[in-house]
């Protein structure tokens, strides 16, 4: 099932400088021009990279869809903290 794109950008509502681009169906996030994860069946995943492993080491590492590799899924976070990551996960 695809997300709509009103529920992907609901996700990401209040972020500065993210930017959703169509994948079939599901949506690339990039921040700051650089990607740093997908919105699948409306939910959000963070790539699983060293930066992230720091910063999100309480949060479940889900395969977003069948061979997939793993991601950070990304649930019940403010856009405030969800920017402070985005920020983290960049640099």
């Amino acid at each position: 099932m695809g997300t709509p794109k009103n529920a992907a950008v609901a996700l990401v509502e209040g972020i500065p400088e993210v930017r959703l681009r169509p994948m079939m169906g599901e949506w690339l996030v990039y921040f700051r021009e650089r990607y740093i994860g997908t919105v699948e069946d409306g939910r959000l995943f963070l790539k699983d990279t060293p930066a992230s492993r720091a910063c999100l080491a309480d949060m479940p590492l889900c395969v977003p869809h069948p061979g997939a590799k793993p991601a950070f899924l990304a649930e019940g976070l403010d856009p405030a903290r969800l920017h402070g990551l985005f920020l983290r996960l960049i640099q």
